[in-house]
C-alpha cells in the first residue's frame, strides 16, 4: 500500500465508476424495478462510507503490523464492492 491518501481516492473513483455503471444500466434497462435500483445504489454509499471511516480511524493503540492487515484488509473489502453491481443484473 503506497499511501493511505491514494487508498481513499481509489475507494472513491471505484465508487463511483459502479455508481455510474448503475444508472447507465438503468438507463438501457427497462425490466429493472425503482426498488431494486434504489436499494443497489444505497448499498454501493453505504460500503463506500464504511471503507472510508474504516481507513480514516484504524484501532488507535494498534501495532505496525495489525495496522497493515487492517488496511489490507479494507483493499480486500474494496474489491468486494463490485460485486453490489452484479446483484442488480439479477
Amino acid at each position: 500500500m503506497a499511501s493511505i491518501r491514494l487508498l481513499k481516492k481509489d475507494i472513491n473513483k471505484i465508487a463511483f465508476e459502479l455508481l455510474r455503471e448503475c444508472f447507465a444500466y438503468r438507463h438501457h434497462s427497462e425490466d429493472l424495478s425503482e426498488d431494486r435500483f434504489d436499494e443497489v445504489i444505497k448499498k454501493i454509499v453505504f460500503l463506500r462510507n464504511d471503507l472510508i471511516l474504516r481507513t480514516n480511524h484504524p484501532e488507535s493503540d494498534a501495532e505496525s503490523e495489525s495496522l497493515k492487515a487492517h488496511y489490507k484488509q479494507v483493499q480486500l473489502d474494496l474489491l468486494k464492492m463490485a460485486e453490489v453491481v452484479e446483484e442488480l443484473k439479477k
